[in-house]
């Protein structure tokens, strides 16, 4: 009987040292896609017509490891600064994580973006964008995959830069976004 109350206890120990109390970028997500003040947007990569496309085979690749794209925007509004600057906070700590590497950091004019992913530099499951503007507000891109590379993720951006793929679908989205 004191086995089982001791493999119970060890259990209990490990179930509770287990359970991550941070806040996680999906839980984010979760929490403020009903909120008014934001803007949530969720894009399947269906919206990218593969058949019209025509790309090459490490192109086709890419764009077929990308299965979702989460969209969250807060528009800054003369009375939602103090939003703002919390909203900001609690993303760059979660995005401050150990489970996050950053691959880019750029900013000018006020405008300030990070790159970063999650999974093994070879294999990339999650890319991130988080960028704030102290004029137009703050936005968190998820772009969820399988076996993402970063390499042949260059080349898709490569290849949008080219105008081989069409993004009227986001930029009808973008277009419907008001950030002023």
């Amino acid at each position: 009987m004191k086995n089982i109350y001791r493999v119970l206890g060890i259990l209990s120990i490990v179930l509770l040292m287990s359970c991550n109390r941070e806040p996680s970028l999906q839980k984010y997500f979760v929490d403020h896609q009903g909120d008014n003040d934001f803007i949530a947007v969720d894009i399947p990569s269906s919206l990218l017509s593969k058949e019209t496309i025509q790309l090459n085979k490490e192109e086709q690749e890419a764009l077929e490891s990308i299965k979702k794209i989460n969209f969250l925007a807060l528009p800054l509004k003369g009375s939602n600064q103090g939003r703002f600057d919390e909203e900001s906070t609690a993303i760059k700590k979660i995005l401050d994580a150990d489970t996050y590497e950053t691959l880019m950091r750029f900013g000018s004019n006020g405008m300030k973006a990070v790159l970063k992913y999650q999974g093994e530099e070879d294999d990339i499951d999650e890319v991130i964008i988080f960028a704030t503007d102290q004029k137009k507000g703050l936005a968190l891109i998820r772009v969820l995959g399988d076996n993402m590379r970063p390499e042949k993720m260059a080349m898709l951006m490569k290849s949008v830069e080219k105008g081989k793929i069409n993004l009227d679908s986001f930029k009808n989205i973008a277009n419907s976004i008001d950030f002023d």
